[in-house]
């Protein structure tokens, strides 16, 4: 009876492993937020879930690859929007697009550099040298919300879908922030 235990017991532990594993290695992961990926939401040393199988929708953060290097930006154009940032203002399919989460951020930039843009001036055709009007499919425009750090399509050009680890949208340290967050406000 003992011993039947035991072998139930073991076998439970042995699914209850193999099933985080197969998680860890085809749905989740966790990233540290670095010093160039860190925005209004993530800091430096934020640790962060990434979901691998979800696709990524508009203002969504996304770890993405570049060179053997990740980072964090937001997604802002989707696959067959127009968009142009044009004196601050994003336009998607020429429709304004507010965006609160840069608010803060913005302010406080133009008082210390007299009233300049916040973000330089940018379109799909800008970014691919000519070759698209709108973002084509399997590949995404993403911004971060710190427009003075180029890391990101101005830098790299359109993200290929290929290049996306995932998006997140869950936090695990530090602890008083732990849970879901919201990537608009």
């Amino acid at each position: 009876m003992v011993k039947r235990d035991l072998i139930r017991n073991f076998i439970i532990v042995a699914i209850a492993i193999l099933a985080f594993v197969l998680l860890r290695l085809f749905i989740f992961s966790s990233f540290r937020v670095h010093e160039d990926a860190s925005n209004t939401f993530l800091k430096k040393n934020d640790v962060v879930v990434v979901n691998k199988n979800v696709t990524p929708k508009f203002k969504d953060f996304i770890v993405y690859e570049v060179d053997g290097v990740f980072y964090i930006s937001r997604v802002i154009g989707l696959p067959g929007e127009d968009v142009t940032v044009m004196d601050d203002i994003l336009y998607i399919n020429n429709v304004i697009q507010d965006e609160p989460y840069i608010d803060e951020e913005k302010a406080s930039y133009q008082s210390e550099n007299n009233q300049q843009v916040f973000t330089s001036d940018l379109s799909v055709k800008t970014l691919s040298s000519g070759k698209y009007t709108t973002v084509p499919k399997g590949k995404y425009l993403v911004l971060n919300d710190d427009r003075q750090n180029e890391n990101d399509s101005r830098r790299f050009g359109l993200i290929k879908r290929s290049q996306i680890r995932g998006v997140i949208n869950f936090r695990l340290y530090p602890l008083n922030k732990f849970g879901f967050f919201d990537s608009e406000k």
